[in-house]
């Protein structure tokens, strides 16, 4: 085996290494990103839970409403049960459009913090992608380097040259390169 043999291999070596460690860090990425959209989710269904509870509340009150207004209507006369009446509708009504602008405003508020939540996280994990990459291209040239100036450096017979290569990445996975 020649050394340019050895070298080509000591290089598929490390592109390989480099290879596995670009698909962890890949890996990793995918999955924050699945957990933060799983969390989206997760915040979307809690705020439907809310909107849909305040809803049953307010048909519940607008049932007692009713339904007293009705008891009212059976006791009084005909002029105070008409009197009643209006004022019954008018208070529903009224209660109705600001339960609604209410709802409106909270489904508002709520997407609005839910977006911005989401563009907040987005830009984390591209943030700490960008960092992971650029964390790993520095250690794949810090590697590469180290092999390149150690098998360069010296003139060796083939046996010699695999221990050296083994030996080089052995202190570059000591050193902590591959973590």
């Amino acid at each position: 085996m020649t050394i340019e043999t050895a070298l080509i291999i000591g290089l598929i070596i490390a592109v390989i290494w480099l290879v596995y460690e670009y698909i962890q860090v890949h890996h990793k990425l995918i999955q924050k990103q699945q957990a933060h959209e799983k969390s989206l989710e997760i915040t979307h269904k809690k705020s439907l839970q809310i909107l849909d509870a305040a809803r049953d509340e307010a048909n519940k009150i607008l049932r007692q409403a009713r339904t007293t207004a009705v008891a009212h209507r059976e006791k009084l006369s005909t002029k105070m049960d008409t009197a009643l009446n209006a004022v019954a509708e008018r208070e529903i009504a009224d209660f109705k459009k600001a339960l609604e602008m209410e709802t409106i405003s909270v489904e508002k508020t709520v997407g609005e913090k839910v977006a911005a939540r989401y563009d907040e996280v987005r830009r984390e994990v591209e943030d700490y992608k960008a960092k992971q990459i650029a964390a790993s291209d520095q250690k794949i040239n810090k590697v590469l380097a180290g092999i390149l100036q150690k098998l360069l450096s010296k003139t060796i017979n083939v046996d010699e040259h695999q221990k050296l290569v083994i030996k080089a990445l052995e202190e570059a996975k000591q050193d902590g390169l591959f973590n």
